[in-house]
């Protein structure tokens, strides 16, 4: 199964002199934010199934991955639950 979240590193938006690239977070492979380096660590937001936004603080670029990890499995979950609750679509009722 493809992932939901992935965060894929960019320069784009960056000023001219920061040295820490950004990552844009793409769900679905559709662009719905970026991490940005601020000091001490990336900042942004991760989307969750339930719609809400993940804000984890200020934090590596590792952490930001092991929770696109966690993430993408509670999305896998999700797509899931949804797919059985609407059963097969090749079943045929007479």
């Amino acid at each position: 199964m493809a992932k939901a979240i992935e965060l894929v590193e960019t320069r784009n938006g960056c000023a001219i002199m920061e040295k820490e690239p950004r990552y844009d977070v793409l769900l679905h492979g559709k662009k719905i934010g970026q991490l940005y380096f601020n000091m001490r660590g990336y900042v942004g937001t991760l989307p969750t199934p339930r719609g809400a936004q993940l804000n984890i603080g200020e934090r590596g670029i590792s952490a930001y991955r092991k929770a696109v990890a966690q993430l993408n499995k509670e999305w896998a979950e999700a797509d899931n639950a949804a797919s059985s609750a609407t059963g097969p679509a090749d079943v045929v009722k007479p």
